[in-house]
Formats: C-alpha cells, sequence, structure tokens
C-alpha cells in the first residue's frame, strides 16, 4: 500500500495492548501510558505505528514515535511525528531520544541539558532502556507571521 493509505487517528483503548507490547519491544518511554495521549498510524485496520503526546508538570514531550519492522523506511515515522508536532499543545516541541539523527531530519535541535523534568526523565527512563548518547532535543514551530501590506 502507498503511504496516502495509511491514516494517523487518536489511540482506543482496543489499540493499548498493541501499544504496549511495541513499546517494550522497542525500548521506549513506557512511564504513565494513557492512551488518551496516543495516535496510531493505520494502514486498512491494521495499526502499523504509533506516537505519544506526553505531559509533564511543566511541559509536554513528543515521544514513543515507532514503526512495526517491515514498514519501517517508508516515511511512516516522519508522518506520526509531523501529526504530532502539528497538533503540539506549544510551539516548543521536546523529544528525549537515543536517535538524534533521526529527528536531526525532521528539523530537531540538539540543545543542552533541556527542562529539568525531561533531563529527570532520561534519568530514569535511560537506566535500563536507552541506548547510550540519549539526549533532549528542540522543534520550534514556525511563526505563522502575517505581513501587513502598506496600502
Amino acid at each position: 500500500m502507498k503511504q496516502s493509505s495509511i491514516r494517523i487517528r487518536p489511540a482506543s483503548p482496543d489499540d493499548k495492548p498493541f501499544i504496549k507490547k511495541h513499546i517494550e519491544k522497542f525500548r521506549l518511554d513506557d512511564e504513565d501510558l494513557n492512551y488518551h495521549q496516543f495516535v496510531v498510524a493505520v494502514e486498512g485496520e491494521k495499526i502499523i505505528g504509533f506516537g505519544r503526546i506526553r505531559p509533564h508538570k511543566k511541559i509536554y514531550e513528543l515521544g514513543c514515535v515507532g514503526v512495526i519492522e517491515n514498514k519501517r523506511n517508508q516515511g511512516i515515522g516522519k508522518k506520526i511525528a509531523e501529526h504530532l508536532i502539528n497538533v503540539f499543545p506549544s510551539d516548543d516541541v521536546y523529544i528525549t531520544t537515543d536517535l538524534p539523527e533521526y529527528f536531526e531530519r525532521l528539523g530537531f535541535k540538539r540543545i543542552g541539558s533541556g527542562p529539568k523534568e525531561l533531563v529527570e526523565k532520561l534519568k530514569r527512563v535511560c537506566k535500563i532502556k536507552c541506548r547510550e548518547g540519549a539526549i533532549v532535543m528542540l522543534y520550534r514551530k514556525p511563526v505563522n507571521d502575517t505581513i501587513k501590506k502598506e496600502v
């Protein structure tokens, strides 16, 4: 199937076992899982990927972008990430990742240590899940400036 036949929809309670299983399999952040935070990419009726906007106390994080193995390298992860960026509740889109090169291709920038909540999360989660080199990255949503025409 072509990527255009893939749609992104909010996750439902029925999707939670799939998401939980693949988060564990892909070694992603499994803290505070709540299906309300997720979207899924579906091809027909089959889930092939997912992503999450995770709220923290003071900020939000784009997280848990995952695509099943036989559907990787087809732009599905990018489609999920772009969808989440478009609906993100703030202009600053943070992500913690151990795959910075992938997210740089999507426009994320490496930053210093990042917000305290995410630095603490990295310390907790990466003790058991992350590969070496996990960092906080930032994508700043472009501001839609309306150019006023002089009359």
